[in-house]
């Protein structure tokens, strides 16, 4: 096993031990942008940051988990 193919698996023993996982979504990347700015999960001059764009669905995510289940 390559040093890349075990730090990979190393991450994901982690991420499932700690009750979290990876998904693939596919949507469209301008609602999405507006959705995220509009609720101030994402600056409008970093529409076009992938990095930006995937936090800030995480956060809006977390935020949207956390509230339901009543952790706010």
């Amino acid at each position: 096993m390559s040093a890349t193919s075990r730090e990979r698996q190393r991450r994901y023993r982690l991420r499932r031990k700690s009750g979290r996982r990876i998904i693939m979504l596919e949507v469209d990347e301008v609602e999405l942008a507006v959705m995220l700015e509009s609720l101030n999960f994402l600056d409008p001059l970093k529409a076009d940051d992938d990095e930006a764009v995937e936090r800030g669905l995480n956060d809006m995510i977390q935020v949207l988990c956390r509230g339901l289940a009543g952790d706010v």
